[in-house]
């Protein structure tokens, strides 16, 4: 057995007294992303993909009549009367060129069989195609085998939010993002149909290219593997490669459809020592597994540190303009990270070489690529156009905030000019000798002086990526200064459109009126449909955290503090903007049966 590294705790392969399914959910739950799922062609024919044997099979008969031959004469082996020919097994890559001489001609060739044309095609993903993709999505898987040529898993992975890294040929494994660093990775064993590296013959599928192997056996020893639809029956190298691997780190499990399995499926399973599910295939064997692993993740949610605190915040947005904006914005985005304890005495000075760490933090963040996506997107729509081309500093990058206060005990920086007009974002960090209290106070805030409303998706997803950087980036950029047991403990996202914001601001075409600022008009609330009351220019939540927030974490925080907010200010029912909202910022759907 190979050595496990040094803090790596291994899964156990359940016990004969635990239903493999709880085992695999509960396990997959524990260790999200340590499962790879083998997919075979049980699930791409149960769309109506053929299989690549099968396009051999149709390609001999496409030769034979273009030689005038019969039908009848080839008869239904049709590799039989290629090998009666005297032309030898046949080959998928000679069969193409004889049909297909050039790489245009092969494509249009193939893609009758993978994606065909209307009124036949496109061929869609199945309802197993995208409970899959909402595993991944959810982040429970990040590496999907196949031996399909098919692109229907990468379908279903798009629709879902988690748009995958493909790799399909040897110069894929080259330039690709390691597996670790990547949200989900396809590997397509066989290749793709539009490649020409597809593998479908005895030869072919006896021995991968090594490059290919050398990635199949990383992936078989450091991830637990989940089989479905393969019968191990023809993949000659898989197999091979399965039964060598020398790791038992994560256990595997294998679905046998109504109990059936090969004898060559058996084997691997007895070397692999993989517990065996039994299902009546593999719609209800992912729909079970996607809603045990839900059900447990929100029960963890719940059970966790994170906690909403109703109706209590204790950082609203200035009423006036914050240090470095001259106006007060049309909306005003707020996302604050409190940190504690921490005494002045403990903190350490904001030099030199924490600023430039700050920066470079801020430069890579998710924020900052948020934000320039928002200005290309809102650059058409701001309110005064010659403040968008003022002097100062250029936009996409962050400065020291003007007129800020900057010290030893505070640090400021501006994205973007003033907040006018356009996007613009503040981030900010004071110690405790400026904050409150025994607090550090992480805080971002994004003015977009706009006269069309924001996108609900686009809003969540700034908050997600506030959050994210409030709680987590900028403490980590700055852990020289602050005390070594600080820690994240709440958290707030915030909106602000006060209604006295285009005072003095010139309006294109007299869109806006003073006056009649609220949050309804900067933000489009209608997936939540009708308020029962007017809305507020004010809306807020927040919740108690122990330590900074991941991704993943900011991202369900944000969903729940967003329903919050919605129910809170008027919204009775915002389940199907909720839902929406999850599968927009790559959570899938509510259920595992929505895309």
């Amino acid at each position: 057995m190979a050595d496990i590294p040094l803090g790596f705790t291994p899964v156990s392969t359940p016990t004969a007294r635990i239903d493999p399914r709880v085992a695999l959910a509960t396990s997959m739950h524990a260790a999200p992303g340590v499962y790879a799922v083998l997919v075979g062609s049980g699930m791409s024919s149960a769309a109506g993909i053929p299989t690549g044997w099968a396009v051999i099979q149709d390609l001999i008969r496409e030769v034979a009549r273009a030689d005038h031959v019969a039908d009848e004469e080839v008869g239904d082996i049709p590799e039989q009367w290629w090998e009666a020919q005297g032309r030898g097994e046949p080959k998928y890559d000679e069969l193409l060129n004889e049909l297909a001489p050039t790489p245009a001609a092969r494509q249009a060739l193939l893609r009758r069989y993978f994606d065909p044309p209307p009124p036949q095609g496109p061929i869609q993903p199945t309802a197993v195609h995208r409970v899959l993709a909402v595993l991944c999505a959810q982040r429970n898987v990040r590496v999907v085998l196949t031996t399909n040529f098919d692109r229907l898993i990468e379908r279903a992975l798009e629709d879902a939010g988690a748009s995958p890294q493909v790799v399909a040929t040897v110069d894929d494994i080259k330039g690709m993002t390691p597996l670790a660093h990547a949200r989900t990775t396809v590997i397509k064993l066989h290749g793709d149909y539009e490649s020409s590296e597809m593998r479908n013959t005895r030869e072919e599928l006896g021995e991968y290219p090594k490059p290919l192997r050398r990635l199949l056996d990383r992936v078989l020893d450091e991830y637990g593997l989940l089989v479905i639809g393969w019968s191990a029956e023809h993949d000659t190298a898989l197999a091979d490669a399965i039964s060598a691997c020398p790791s038992r780190r994560y256990p595997t499990y294998w679905a046998a459809h109504n109990g059936r399995l090969t004898e060559k499926a058996r084997r691997l399973i007895a070397a692999r020592q993989a517990a065996v599910i039994e299902t009546q295939g593999a719609d209800a064997l992912l729909h079970d597994l996607a809603e045990r692993v839900i059900s447990l993740d929100r029960r963890a949610e719940r059970r966790g540190g994170t906690r909403l605190l109703r109706g209590v915040y204790r950082h609203p947005p200035d009423r006036g303009a914050p240090q470095g904006w001259s106006t007060v914005p049309l909306l005003q985005l707020c996302a604050v990270a409190e940190l504690a304890p921490a005494s002045i005495e403990q903190c350490g000075l904001i030099g030199p070489q924490d600023r430039e760490e700050l920066v470079r933090a801020l430069q890579g963040s998710s924020v900052n690529n948020g934000l320039h996506v928002l200005s290309a997107i809102k650059s058409a729509f701001v309110t005064d156009e010659d403040a968008l081309f003022s002097s100062g500093p250029l936009m996409g990058f962050w400065n020291p905030t003007p007129n800020a206060h900057q010290s030893t005990d505070e640090a400021s920086y501006r994205w973007g000019r003033d907040a006018t007009s356009g996007v613009s974002a503040l981030a900010t960090v004071r110690m405790p000798g400026v904050a409150q209290g025994g607090t550090i106070l992480c805080l971002l805030d994004i003015a977009v002086s706009a006269t069309e409303p924001v996108r609900l998706g686009t809003v969540a997803s700034l908050w997600r990526d506030g959050l994210v950087l409030v709680s987590q980036t900028i403490p980590g950029a700055l852990a020289d200064v602050v005390p070594f047991d600080a820690e994240v403990q709440e958290v707030e996202i915030h909106a602000f459109a006060p209604q006295d914001a285009a005072g003095g601001m010139r309006v294109r075409a007299g869109i806006y009126e003073p006056g009649s600022n609220s949050v309804d008009r900067r933000i489009d609330l209608s997936p939540f449909g009708l308020p029962s009351r007017e809305m507020n220019n004010s809306l807020g939540a927040a919740a108690q955290v122990d330590g900074g927030l991941t991704e993943l974490d900011a991202t369900r925080l944000v969903i729940e503090l967003t329903e919050y907010i919605a129910l809170a200010n008027g919204y009775l029912d915002p389940r199907d903007g909720i839902a929406a909202l999850r599968a927009e910022l790559g959570l899938g759907a509510s259920t595992p049966d929505g895309p």
